[in-house]
Order: C-alpha cells, then structure tokens, then sequence
C-alpha cells in the first residue's frame, strides 16, 4: 500500500489534542488486550471492555495495554487518562501519516514509527502505523492494524526462560521496535525477490507492461524510504533519553537495534538505486529497439530510391526514347534495376549496417 500525502489537511480547525479521524480512510475497529506477566507466570485477556482498563493491583513485572484498530476514540482516550499519556501524544497516535519519532516526557516515553509487511495477496508492503508509548511499569501499543510480527513477541513471552519474563517494561520497548526493524528486513527481501525477476525479464525481453511495474516498485521504494529513513535519528535519540526512563542494560540492544536501522536504510537506497537504473535501461532499450525499425525502414527506403529514380525516368513516356522501341529494353531496365537493389545490400552488407 503506497502511502500518500491525502489527508493531511483534514483535521484542520481543531484544538491540539483533539482525538479524531480523518475522511480518508475508515479506521480498523478497536480490539483491546492486556498482558500481564511476572517471572513466574503470565495472562492474557482479550476484547476487554472499557471498565477492565485500570492500574493493575498485582504487582506484574511488566503490563502491555495493546489496542489494534483505532476506530474506538473512547476507548483510546479512556486508555491515556488512566496511563496519563499527554492528549498530543494520543493524537499523534490517531496520525497514521505521522513521521517515526521519539518523544520524551517527565513520565514516559512517546515512540512512533510503522510496520512494514508484505501482502500475500497482491504482493505489495502493507504500511501499518505503530505508536509504542512507554510508562512505569506499562507500554501501551496503538497500532493501525493487526501487526503480525507481535504474535513472535507474545511466544516469547511465553517461554518461562524468556528474557522478557525477568525485564522491564523498557525492554519490552526495544523487543517490540526490534520486531518491527526486523518486518522490515523480511519486506526488503520480498521487493528484492521481484526486482530480480523483473531485472531477468528486463535483460532477456522487455514487455509493454514492465515500465508500469518498474513504476510501481518504485513508488514502494519511495514510500519504503520514507518510512525507515528517520529510524537513525529516532533510535540515536532513544539512547540519549533520561537514565531514569531506560536501563543501563538497555544500551547494547539500542546500539544493535541502530546498526540494524542503518542496514535497512542502505539496503532501501540500494533497491532504490537498483530501480532508477532498471528504469534507464528499459527506456534505451525502447530507443534502442526504436533505432532499430528506424534503421531498418531507412536502409528499404534507401535501397528502392535508385529504383523510384529509374522507374520515374522511363515513365516520361517521351517520344524519342530509344530503349521504348528496343525489343531488350524492358528486361535490361529489370535486371537494372534488381542489380542496384542486390548491390546496394551487399554494400551495406560488407559496412556491417545490416
């Protein structure tokens, strides 16, 4: 799904903070599930009504307020009045267009970037808005759709020896974001995959649709480096947070998590660059196949000239003409006339011009 501009302008006139949608898209509907877990144990409640989002009494490690669809704008705002996350940051949340960044606050922290997936069905990146919104003891996820790269996290969880079991919720953070970065790695070898077959299409013979199709990918590729490419300057800011916000363990994960943003980001320009140039080869392959019939035509045009100029000659119809009256006179004109159109392609021939 190629992401554009359309929308921007459609909350205008409203107060900051204000929880609303744009008319551009209908949101998904809203699905609420709590995860709660501990060293010792975990649970799960999904589809929870409004009344069940309250600080949890059992002292959990860890609890994850996680929201898929963002129709609900109650519910949402129910969910930031209880965690106190600030009406701007539930607004940004509710942006789907908003650019990947990092917010810090007396209290928290405000992540905001998107997933990218591939579509079984129509073989295109899904663009999915994720906002990842840290608090003591609590991360809150709002996410467009149904990101299926969380379901690995939840399995994780899971797993009593998991390190998530004896972390905080910060690293519950970078999991979370290390999950999407690595949706990214998958979606990168998926358009990979088919600007391979398209470059062995392009090579062996040229279709009328590929210049659509190069266009196509290119539009993803676009929409795909707009979406990665602040992931260095928002995970370079997340390591500069307050140390209160994140632990000091949580260093070499956000410095991994970095090296990884910058590899997506240089293999993006790289598939990007791939394009462009796929783009220039399928347009001087056009014109090249182009000054091939335009050379062709010229060489047949060249060739019967001489014979239009002989048959213009003996067309006058003059009265003293001499070979009009010869018996040899019209198979002389032939054989004339067959001679210079064998001669001329054998030159052209011997110039290599054919």
């Amino acid at each position: 799904m190629t992401r554009t501009l359309r929308g921007l302008g459609e909350k205008k006139g409203l107060p900051p903070g204000t929880l609303a949608h744009g008319e551009s898209a209908e949101p998904n509907p809203t699905n609420i599930s709590i995860l709660r877990w501990n060293l010792e144990k975990w649970e799960i409640s999904e589809d929870c009504p409004l009344e069940s989002i309250v600080l949890p009494e059992e002292p959990w490690t860890v609890t994850w307020i996680r929201i898929t669809g963002l129709a609900d704008l109650e519910a949402i705002q129910k969910v930031g009045e209880v965690y106190g996350v600030h009406p701007l940051q539930l607004e940004d949340a509710l942006n789907v267009l908003d650019r990947p960044k990092v917010e810090e606050s007396d209290d928290g922290i405000f992540v905001s970037l998107s997933s990218i997936t591939p579509d079984g069905e129509s073989s295109l990146t899904e663009h999915d808005h994720v906002s990842l919104i840290l608090r003591k003891g609590a991360v809150i996820t709002l996410e467009e759709g149904d990101a299926p790269l969380f379901e690995a996290v939840i399995n994780r969880m899971k797993r009593p020896s998991a390190r998530m079991r004896r972390s905080g919720p910060d690293y519950l953070l970078y999991v979370l974001m290390d999950a999407i970065v690595d949706g990214y790695f998958f979606s990168l070898e998926s358009i990979a995959g088919r600007i391979e077959v398209l470059e062995e299409e392009l090579v062996t013979e040229p279709g009328l649709g590929m210049l659509e199709r190069i266009h196509t990918l290119r539009n993803e590729m676009l929409s795909f480096r707009r979406t990665v490419w602040p992931l260095r300057e928002m995970v370079g800011n997340l390591s500069r947070v307050h140390p209160g916000m994140l632990s000091e363990e949580m260093v070499p994960y956000l410095r991994d998590l970095y090296d990884h943003c910058i590899q997506v980001i240089e293999t993006a320009e790289t598939l990007r660059e791939m394009l462009t140039g796929m783009l220039d080869i399928y347009l001087s392959s056009v014109n090249n196949k182009m000054s091939q019939v335009m050379k062709v035509l010229t060489i047949f045009s060249t060739v019967f000239m001489p014979l239009t100029f002989l048959a213009g000659i003996y067309g006058m119809n003059f009265q003293y003409m001499p070979e009009l009256t010869k018996r040899w006179g019209y198979p002389a004109v032939l054989v004339l006339m067959f001679g210079t159109g064998i001669g001329m392609f054998a030159w052209f021939k011997k110039k290599r011009w054919l």
